[in-house]
């Protein structure tokens, strides 16, 4: 009897058509299960329990009792993501909804001591400042990387959808081909424009077949780059990275490689690229080689005039050099925990329940791996002067720069991979590939979004907190 009501559960989780169904199923199956008792159960070798169920109830007594000086010196020890072992993946691994209550209880406490300070009366601004900068500085924060996956990219609409709807989305976006138009649309619209957008009402299935195939001559590329252009035009207006950061203060980021070996990549944003306008940085990115043609970056001048960027410099593909720019966006942004889209057909067969791991590490072992990196990355060092035909350097700089990818993330959102097609890769997509490709961007989602919740709910308090803070710090400068 058991058995059937999982099953049963299990067939209504699967074909869930919105996260509140989903939910409902996920709650019964864990209750059905036994795991719901887990959930309770505090004692488990995966984490120290002892330590966070110490340290929840000094916190949580001291918030009760208007304590807010010792409140705030217990704070000062340290505000950790990962304290004894909570952030673990395998936590969130047993039950089908969320994890230990024992940890969601010691972050929402967390949050509601954060809370509880920022509005104390007896702890002075410049404090109450100095500590909120400190804390979301030693916190970090958040990012979505979108990756490359050509028109199975859609998949990205349902995961951002999912993670719109629970008011999810993290602050700090990366997007690298397909996964660029997705990032494109979140850095120039914003919440209440994308609460419609995201409808499937909403979504222009047409707009999103945007291959336009062309006869294949020598030397032309295989697909009509305005036929793309134009579609990219429909969903993202013609504006700068800095002018869509000033509408929607997202912190949006979009990976190009270099057409030239000699050149390095490059990851546009409001701060390295702030007058690059954002369709140029979408169809660079989109590039993919031999498909689409490489593309020169356009700008806005002190006349607010367009002209080329770096014009004797052209950019393809972002997927080739930085599919998932994680190093970047932690120096830029202090980003240390990562959520990843990864739809890339490449990474696709080698990802387990723990996330992506390098393809080429899965295919031919980490010695053989390193061993190709080396040589390859040795021949480029020494002998680029040497080589005779730029193609081949070319060539060799895009294989190690492949190779050297880390395709991981904390939390991996990626589709069942019977859903996915290599061979549907550049091929126009139906109205109903469309529709299903983002409802499995969506369902792929779900399961992982009391983990993305928990794991962000603190850095998200402070981002919230300090901003208002130095709003009031502004308003004190000019009164």
């Amino acid at each position: 009897m058991k058995s059937w009501r999982l099953k049963k559960l299990q067939l209504v989780i699967d074909k869930a058509e919105n996260y509140s169904e989903w939910r409902e199923a996920a709650i019964e199956y864990d209750i059905a299960s036994g795991m719901s008792e887990w959930q309770r159960r505090q004692v488990s070798s995966l984490y120290d329990h002892q330590l966070i169920r110490s340290r929840l109830s000094r916190l949580r007594d001291l918030r009760r009792q208007n304590e807010d000086t010792s409140l705030l010196y217990s704070l000062n020890e340290g505000i950790h993501g990962n304290l004894g072992g909570m952030g673990k993946f395998a936590l969130y691994q047993k039950a089908k909804f969320g994890t230990k209550h024992l940890i969601t209880d010691y972050i929402d406490e967390i949050v509601a001591s954060l809370i509880h300070i920022a509005d104390s009366s007896s702890i002075g601004f410049a404090n109450k400042l100095d500590f909120f900068r400190r804390a979301s500085h030693c916190f970090g924060r958040s990012a979505l990387m979108l990756s490359g996956g050509a028109t199975q990219g859609i998949f990205h609409i349902g995961v951002v959808k999912a993670l719109f709807e629970q008011n999810l989305l993290p602050n700090v976006i990366s997007g690298s081909s397909a996964g660029s138009i997705m990032a494109a649309v979140l850095a120039t619209h914003s919440d209440d424009e994308l609460d419609e957008l995201l409808s499937m009402d909403s979504i222009k299935l047409e707009t999103m077949k945007f291959l336009g195939w062309r006869k294949i001559f020598k030397g032309d590329p295989l697909m009509d780059a305005g036929h793309l252009e134009n579609a990219v035009a429909t969903h993202v207006p013609d504006i700068t990275f800095e002018e869509a950061f000033e509408k929607t203060k997202r912190r949006v980021n979009i990976s190009i490689s270099p057409a030239q070996y000699q050149h390095e990549s490059r990851l546009l944003n409001s701060i390295t690229s702030p007058n690059v306008f954002i369709r140029k940085g979408v169809m660079a990115s989109c590039a993919v080689p031999g498909i689409y043609p490489p593309v020169t970056l356009t700008a806005k001048n002190i006349d607010n005039e367009t002209h080329p960027y770096n014009p004797t410099r052209q950019w393809i593909d972002g997927t080739i050099t930085d599919d998932l720019p994680a190093k970047r966006l932690s120096r830029i942004y202090g980003v240390n925990h990562y959520i990843a889209s990864q739809i890339n057909p490449h990474v696709l067969p080698f990802i387990t329940e723990k996330g992506a791991e390098k393809p080429m590490t899965h295919v031919i072992g980490e010695f053989t791996a390193k061993s190709v990196k080396h040589i390859v990355g040795n021949f480029l060092h020494q002998g680029r002067e040497k080589i005779k035909s730029p193609s081949i350097g070319i060539i060799l700089t895009q294989l190690h720069a492949m190779v050297a990818q880390d395709y991981s993330a904390d939390i991996t959102i990626y589709p069942d991979h019977r859903l996915t097609n290599p061979m549907k890769l550049f091929v126009d997509p139906s109205d109903e590939e469309i529709a299903g490709l983002i409802k499995a961007g969506e369902r792929a989602t779900w399961p992982k979004l009391e983990m993305i919740r928990n794991c962000t709910k603190i850095s998200r308090a402070l981002d919230s907190i300090l901003d208002d803070l130095e709003k009031e710090e502004y308003q004190r400068l000019i009164s």
